[in-house]
């Protein structure tokens, strides 16, 4: 491989005191990021032309330090689904980044917008429609959305594609919490009903977002994605011990792919499995880490790249 020139910072960034520059949550969450950055530096050094890259997910300047990628790339897009601060901190910062650094806001990984779901999910659930009227329509927008596109502009337009955690928030809590106030006036069994078809539209969403990852590669291009999968608590704990004792790289990842079925969260595993299947074997990064939030729970989170296959 024959090594790029990389873009360097300038010397206003380069020579700012550390007190002066905006802090992208280094102290924070800080075994987590530590694993992702590392992922993503080492993505960086499989890349044969590091021209543009883009991350879904992570305008709120977390996992992804956005100034240390513009020193790598001509240029960093942020595709989120609301606002953020991207702009502010760039103007606050200066320097390299905010000439390599964009941001696109309000973006619909899902394209249930285009399709008004939430609109007509809540007018039928306000106007009590039965339970398989509900769960018909919940069904039949899994098919609606497959005609629509999220950035068709944006295709083939990214040397590295990156998504940060985006595969557990995807649809389905903001579906079950706009359902929540309304499930007391159906039965069990109708509860069920929905709760399945929304499950359903949640798998293929997920599905559709993995191959929206893979639209936004240019030829030769690569991609990384983490998540967190499980949940670690009293009854499950045993998990973060046996996964840090003596294992080769292959007895581990099977251990996780076997712990993940029994108590990984269903939409992230789904999604990892699917971009797993979608990814070459050859210069394929896996890697695994517990991290912990500020409310001191503790994750398994699991983070993948590599090329996509033909």
């Amino acid at each position: 491989m024959i090594p790029q020139p990389q873009p360097q910072p300038d010397r206003e960034e380069a020579e700012a005191p550390a007190q002066e520059k905006l802090d992208w949550g280094e102290q924070e969450y800080g075994t987590h990021r530590y694993h992702v950055r590392r992922l993503v530096e080492d993505s960086i050094s499989l890349l044969s032309l590091p021209e543009k890259a883009v991350v879904l997910g992570a305008g709120n300047h977390g996992d992804v330090d956005l100034p240390g990628l513009a020193r790598h790339f001509q240029q960093v897009t942020v595709l989120d689904t609301e606002d953020n601060m991207l702009e502010e901190w760039l103007e606050a910062g200066g320097g390299t980044a905010q000439h390599r650094l964009r941001s696109l806001t309000r973006v619909d990984y899902t394209c249930l917008d285009q399709i008004s779901f939430y609109e007509k999910f809540d007018d039928l659930l306000q106007n009590e429609a039965s339970a398989s009227e509900i769960a018909a329509f919940v069904r039949d927008a899994g098919f609606q959305v497959h005609g629509h596109e999220a950035v068709p502009h944006l295709k083939k337009s990214f040397s590295f594609v990156m998504s940060s955690g985006v595969h557990t928030p995807l649809f389905y809590p903001d579906a079950l919490l706009q359902f929540h106030t309304h499930m007391a006036r159906y039965s069990k069994q109708e509860v069920r009903h929905i709760l399945d078809a929304l499950a359903y539209l949640r798998n293929s969403l997920v599905a559709d977002y993995n191959k929206l990852l893979l639209s936004l590669l240019k030829p030769d291009g690569r991609i990384a994605a983490w998540t967190d999968v499980i949940v670690l608590d009293e009854e499950n704990s045993w998990i973060a011990d046996e996964l840090y004792e003596n294992k080769t790289d292959e007895e581990r990842t099977k251990f996780l792919f076997d712990a993940f079925g029994k108590y990984g969260m269903e939409s992230a595993v789904l999604g990892l499995k699917d971009l797993y299947d979608k990814i070459k074997p050859d210069q394929q990064l896996f890697r695994s880490w517990i991290g912990q939030a500020d409310s001191g729970r503790r994750y398994v989170s699991v983070g993948l790249s590599g090329k996509a296959r033909g």
